[in-house]
């Protein structure tokens, strides 16, 4: 299908910074609905029904392909042998039968109950990130709270010791930036090198909690059990830690920056919300429906597929934007309007966990963490207002959209 040369550009400046993709997906979905990007060799789908299609067709669509952030450098190989830790055979990576046994065991610790346990460390998080900053009346609530929040809830979850922070959120940053496809060769190289030491890391804290289990995510995945299946490899443990290393920051540090800054823009909802906080996990999702931080998923094609008259040959990318069917019109009314009463059939549509098989198993703790930051920060920075005229840009990249910066001010 004939692909209108104007629209090729703008997907590519969504990919690398564009605040809010809505008009130009509706763009997309109109007039473009399958558009080959040949910078990232990928068939771009914007539409509800056809995005859905691939995240539930697991017949047709396979797993996320292993190559998606390129190559270990080939001085490396040696250190990482089977790849970033990621990479591993595990989640987002694997199809049926082998996804469906990991998936089994590595949900067990990740159950709605299992990490209602970890509501208390959850909020110790929060309030220790949040005290610091209250009495400075203004701040870059992305950098100060909304980034190193998820960190620091997924370091209490894993059982990582606190001095080593600030390695783990620079490890958990570099991973991210690997996903984007314009870095230099000099730079992948670099962060390939860190990953090295992400890798050990892991696979150290695995070796110990094999030794003696703890009261932790690790040690959870170790011990999970189910009838006639072998328990999760080092391995398999080392990817299912990695994906949700990745998705569970993303993901919450995207939520608690969107949703503040969409219940800022609305001051009387943000004072209904300050009133009642039973109203913040609509807020939640909504915020994850409307700038879905993950923006779509990568699939790879298992056979021949036809959307629309364009024909995708078996082998091929498919780019899922999940972000554009979060806003399809077709399936939201108003969709570019942040609206947490929503009905609950229609919100049941947004795919921003994903769905099928691959649906995200870490997304309870992804909800409790943007709750909780959020019910922190509403109710301990005053008349909390985003600053005037800022120019808001989000990280270059293909899948996650998240800000850069973004001041706020309260009063003090």
């Amino acid at each position: 299908m004939s692909e209108p040369t104007e629209v090729q550009p703008s997907m590519m400046d969504a990919f690398r910074g564009m605040w809010d993709t809505c008009p130009m997906f509706k763009e997309l979905r109109q007039h473009a609905p399958v558009l080959h990007i040949p910078e990232i060799d990928a068939w771009i789908l914007s539409r509800y029904d056809d995005v859905i299609t691939v995240v539930k067709d697991s017949e047709r669509f396979g797993a996320m392909p292993a190559d998606l952030v390129g190559e270990v450098p080939d001085e490396l190989k040696d250190a990482l042998p089977h790849g970033y830790a990621p990479w591993q055979p595990a989640l987002v990576n694997t199809d049926p039968p082998e996804h469906d046994r990991i998936k089994r065991l590595a949900a067990k610790p990740l159950t709605p109950a299992a990490v209602a346990t970890r509501e208390g460390q959850i909020r110790e998080a929060a309030t220790a990130l949040i005290d610091p900053i209250v009495g400075l009346g203004r701040a870059d609530l992305v950098d100060s709270f909304a980034t190193p929040m998820p960190v620091q809830v997924l370091i209490k979850i894993l059982g990582v010791s606190p001095e080593d922070y600030k390695q783990f959120h620079n490890w958990t940053l570099g991973i991210t930036e690997l996903f984007v496809p314009t870095i230099t060769e000099e730079r992948r190289l670099e962060l390939a090198r860190e990953q090295v030491g992400f890798n050990e890391y892991l696979m150290e804290a695995i070796a110990a909690r094999r030794k003696s289990p703890g009261d932790d995510l690790i040690s959870g995945l170790i011990l999970a059990q189910e009838k006639n299946e072998k328990s999760l490899t080092d391995r398999e443990v080392l990817g299912v830690v990695g994906q949700l290393v990745i998705a569970g920051f993303e993901t919450s540090a995207g939520a608690i920056s969107f949703s503040l800054y969409k219940l800022c823009e609305q001051p009387e909802l943000l004072a209904r919300v300050r009133d009642d906080l039973t109203l913040v996990p609509k807020v939640v999702e909504e915020s994850l429906r409307r700038l879905t931080p993950a923006r779509g998923v990568v699939r790879r094609v298992k056979q021949d597929v036809e959307f629309h008259g364009q024909v995708i040959p078996k082998g091929a990318n498919i780019f899922a934007l999940v972000q554009s069917a979060n806003n399809d019109e077709t399936k939201f009314g108003c969709p570019e309007r942040f609206d947490i009463d929503r009905d609950p059939s229609e919100m049941r549509n947004s795919m921003h966990f994903g769905g099928g098989i691959h649906a995200c198993i870490g997304q309870s703790v992804a909800r409790l963490d943007a709750r909780i930051a959020i019910e922190t920060a509403i109710t301990s920075l005053p008349n909390l207002r985003v600053v005037p005229d800022q120019q808001i840009q989000v990280q270059q990249g293909m899948i996650f959209h998240r800000p850069e910066r973004l001041e706020f001010e309260w009063d003090v």
